[in-house]
């Protein structure tokens, strides 16, 4: 390579390392090598997986996949079939249908297919941080809007940030980090009046009460993204689905995506879930009753406050040092999601809402340190 060939690699580098990075939390290798603590005995409640479901169960799938699917082959079938499938169960036409590697995929498909440099993208603070990641990677521009002090949307903040700048709201709901479902007539009232692309992104719908996908009929503007992560338990497999009029949808499926950007693994598991929606709705049921539980109990302790939730997972507060309780959790074996100040208020953490076992453990040592 000749200097100018280097010089401009190195520019280049440099570019991308002047980019903020996603930090992936703590896993359970992090304990066992720091606190000494087996790998199989800690609790992991830091990144909203879904423990209800059995991992034998999962795994039984999975060997019945691996016994039908052609490793040799690439699958378009699986692709029209899953398509298919995802339209029956949110109830639209499978021309709605966008799939991908995970729903962040999909998003960052979208932030590059509809946003240029001079583009505006628009978001809540604070939300998942996959947004603002990618629109800067890009090189947009990327707007805050705090939520209200109910966490709330300032509906008005939103729509005011846009100035006429045509590009994408981004919202999630229910929210991530603090677990709340938007009202619907606020997300309404952002769509009809917003200059651009509405992304809802409803990653944790199946654990609260409503969904927008069918609106996705009656705004052109719209685009509402699920993923099988969370609900269905398939974290590590990586699908994800998007919901939009047919044009954007075909636009978007046909001349933006990779071409089988989905590994025939992936869409056939995803295909036998769909088949059996009602044993994964009783998981469902089950998280959310736990949910209700845990929240009772951690606003029984003194000196922690939690927040409503309607996702699968609980947003709390503690008087303590937030950064110090989160140490002495991982010194116990329990690992929680740091967050910090949310609004006004400090010292927050996030909770996974684990299987009663876990939850106990989790209970007991944050009882410990709190007292």
């Amino acid at each position: 390579m000749d200097k100018n060939s280097e010089e401009w690699l190195q520019s280049k580098l440099r570019e991308i390392k002047s980019f903020n990075r996603y930090v992936k939390p703590e896993s359970a290798l992090d304990v066992t090598l720091e606190a000494g603590i087996e790998a199989e005995k800690v609790i992991k409640l830091n990144q909203n997986e879904n423990l209800f479901l059995s991992k034998d169960f999962l795994c039984s799938l999975l060997n019945d996949v691996i016994n039908e699917i052609d490793l040799r082959l690439y699958s378009k079938e699986g692709e029209v079939e899953l398509k298919e499938a995802i339209g029956k169960y949110v109830g639209l036409p499978s021309d709605y249908v966008i799939l991908g590697n995970g729903s962040d995929q999909i998003i960052d498909l979208i932030i590059r297919t509809f946003l240029g440099k001079d583009s505006v993208a628009v978001s809540i603070k604070p939300t998942y941080s996959m947004y603002k990641w990618s629109v800067n990677h890009l090189g947009a521009k990327y707007f805050e809007i705090p939520l209200r002090e109910d966490f709330s949307l300032n509906v008005e903040g939103i729509l005011e940030s846009s100035k006429g700048n045509k590009g994408i709201c981004f919202i999630c709901s229910p929210n991530n980090p603090t677990g709340n479902q938007f009202e619907l007539e606020d997300v309404r009232a952002i769509i009809e009046s917003f200059p651009g692309l509405v992304l809802v992104d409803e990653a944790y719908v199946e654990f609260a009460k409503n969904s927008l996908t069918k609106l996705v009929k009656k705004y052109k503007n719209l685009i509402v993204t699920r993923t099988f992560s969370k609900a269905f338990g398939l974290a590590g497999v990586r699908i994800g689905y998007a919901l939009s009029n047919s044009e954007i949808s075909t636009a978007i499926f046909e001349y933006a995506q990779l071409p089988y950007s989905l590994n025939c693994i992936g869409l056939r598991l995803a295909l036998k879930v769909l088949e059996m929606v009602d044993r994964f709705k009783k998981s469902i049921d089950g998280l959310k009753e736990e949910r209700e539980k845990l929240m009772g109990r951690l606003n029984s302790i003194k000196g922690v406050r939690a927040f409503k939730s309607d996702a699968n997972f609980i947003l709390f507060q503690v008087m303590k040092p937030y950064e110090k309780v989160f140490n002495d959790l991982f010194d116990k074996g329990v690992l929680v999601r740091k967050i910090g100040k949310v609004l006004n208020l400090e010292g927050c953490l996030r909770v996974t809402v684990g299987l009663p076992y876990m939850n106990d453990r989790f209970i007991e040592a944050l009882t410990s340190i709190s007292e």
